[in-house]
């Protein structure tokens, strides 16, 4: 049996005390908020624990999607997603008050241009990972193939999902009778499972990364690439060099997906 991750088996102790995924998002607004604390602070001390209590937050954010509670949840997932938000919001506070009480001028412009970027950049992934529209009906393309009818007659009209058949071809319900056993040693082809990929950079934790992958979240300016970028700048520079790493941070992420859509679209 392969040893769990140090995050599963924290999740494992915590789920064991009834923590669910919702209070890890807590928490985390909870550490984000201790961060924001510090960010304010004057001299060398203040950014560093800062810094310290974000690479917390990331350690919460790493415990709660190995938790296995309410994965699929709407309420859940959108409770993260918010609350993922509000921290985010409260460490540029903290960043902004830091840099007024530095004396640096325009700290609070930054700080609004930085949420400006952010939102461009949040509003422009969500558009671009939306999933697309069918056509149905007379608005449908002349030539295109129709839309098959539901197969679960008055039932299926109505939204109630039809009774699927016993027998070889539900390989989903034979994984979940046989176990992750069964599904390892070749004899069920595992459902493809559902990636939530938020705008924020919320989701669940891979067990080996990719470097594709890896390089297309450090493009993507996911909200644990922007902690990071908050820790480094304000240790070795300050908030105002911080926030405009953000902006363009943001403006490559933007720049990044549009572009990948044009070649999308030149390949098709």
């Amino acid at each position: 049996m392969a040893h769990a991750s140090p995050a599963r088996a924290v999740a494992r102790i915590l789920e064991r005390r009834h923590v669910t995924r919702s209070g890890m998002a807590r928490i985390s607004v909870l550490v984000a908020l201790g961060a924001a604390v510090w960010f304010t602070q004057e001299g060398d001390e203040g950014p560093l624990v800062g810094s310290a209590f974000l690479a917390l937050v990331l350690c919460c954010d790493a415990v709660g999607a190995a938790m296995s509670a309410n994965r699929r949840d709407s309420l859940t997932l959108w409770l993260v997603t918010m609350l993922g938000q509000l921290r985010e919001y409260i460490v540029y506070t903290g960043l902004a008050l830091g840099a007024v009480a530095a004396g640096i001028a325009g700290a609070w412009a930054w700080a609004a241009g930085a949420l400006i970027a952010l939102a461009l950049r949040n509003s422009l992934l969500v558009a671009r990972k939306a999933p697309a529209a069918l056509a149905q009906g007379r608005s449908a393309v002349r030539g295109s193939v129709p839309a098959q009818r539901s197969p679960g007659g008055l039932l299926g009209g109505l939204g109630v999902p039809a009774p699927r058949r016993s027998g070889n071809g539900d390989p989903e319900l034979t994984g979940r009778l046989l176990g992750a056993d069964g599904a390892r040693d070749g004899r069920v082809s595992a459902a493809p499972r559902v990636r939530q990929e938020e705008a924020t950079g919320h989701g669940p934790v891979a067990a080996v990364v990719s470097l594709p992958d890896l390089a297309c979240r450090w493009l993507s300016f996911t909200q644990p690439v922007r902690f990071l970028v908050i820790g480094v700048t304000t240790l070795v520079w300050d908030p105002r060099v911080a926030f405009v790493t953000l902006v363009i941070g943001c403006a490559i992420a933007v720049t990044s997906e549009l572009v990948g859509a044009g070649e999308q679209v030149e390949q098709r």
